[in-house]
């Protein structure tokens, strides 16, 4: 076994060693979380050397306690499915609407939400954008590769398909969601246009959003939405939330956006100290 002398070998070492099977990650509530990989997929590989803080760990842990106010939830990027999962596992009687528009992802999040075998997570194919019709996907290298955008030059791309194109607004509209709680977007430099397809959305329901911003790519653009919809703007850090008075990005990347009424029961949520820790292996290696 190679796992018990992980933490003296060389990281890029560990990195190269193929994770085949399904990975079982202990959550704080005592239940269980699967993912199954066939040794491309570079989130459940880490999450398995490294635990569940070896992705987004600051992110993740603030998403837990956000949802205990969020019934449902939009994971717009949902790659192969940690969010959502995490997100239909902690509250069940929730609902979860995964968006992910690469194919070989969407498959993999497909088979995830099987073998945990839930039933509240609702997953379309489709590229969230500012417009319904079709929009071109562009997709770099690799197996799973996470950084597919549906801005042209954003990385360089060994391969482009068309793919669905929809917005938030449409969606809700002809599913009848009553209040969308919670939106976690990560979309390669898209987020902005996500928000775009959003106004009716964010003025009716109010709700939290986690993003991602991109220094220099995303920033000015995502102040030109927000700034005149009342949201507060934070990092996501190991210290805490951190106000900041316009949109920028930082280290880690994503930030936290909450409306300013919304402040009170979301502070509420923040005291209370979850975590998410333990992984084992279930077969595989």
């Amino acid at each position: 076994m190679i796992k018990p002398f992980v933490s003296i070998m060389p990281r890029e070492i560990i990195t190269r060693i193929p994770v085949v099977g399904t990975i079982c990650l202990r959550l704080s509530n005592s239940k269980k979380l699967y993912l199954k990989t066939n040794g491309h997929d570079g989130i459940a590989q880490d999450l398995y050397w490294w635990g569940i803080d070896a992705y987004e760990s600051d992110t993740v842990k603030l998403f837990v306690k956000l949802l205990k106010y969020s019934n449902i939830v939009f994971d717009i990027g949902a790659s192969t499915g940690i969010y959502s999962l995490i997100a239909a596992i902690y509250n069940p009687s929730g609902k979860v609407y995964a968006f992910e528009p690469l194919p070989i992802s969407f498959n993999h999040l497909k088979k995830n939400i099987n073998i945990n075998r839930l039933h509240n997570v609702h997953i379309d194919s489709g590229a969230v954008t500012n417009y319904n019709g079709d929009i071109k996907l562009y997709i770099p290298p690799g197996v799973i590769p996470l950084d597919s955008s549906t801005l042209p030059g954003f990385r360089p791309v060994s391969e482009m398909i068309s793919v669905r194109a929809l917005t938030i607004d449409s969606f809700v509209n002809e599913n009848n969601i009553p209040k969308i709680d919670l939106i976690k977007i990560d979309t390669e430099g898209n987020e902005y246009m996500i928000l775009k397809g959003a106004k009716d959305v964010l003025k009716r329901d109010k709700p939290m959003i986690i993003c991602e911003v991109l220094k220099g790519r995303t920033e000015s653009f995502l102040n030109s939405i927000l700034e005149d919809m009342g949201y507060k703007f934070f990092w996501i850090t190991s210290k805490g939330l951190i106000e900041k008075k316009v949109v920028e990005s930082h280290r880690n990347r994503n930030c936290l956006l909450i409306k300013k009424e919304k402040m009170p029961e979301i502070m509420k949520a923040l005291e209370n100290n979850e975590r998410l820790d333990g992984t084992d292996k279930k077969d595989g290696l």
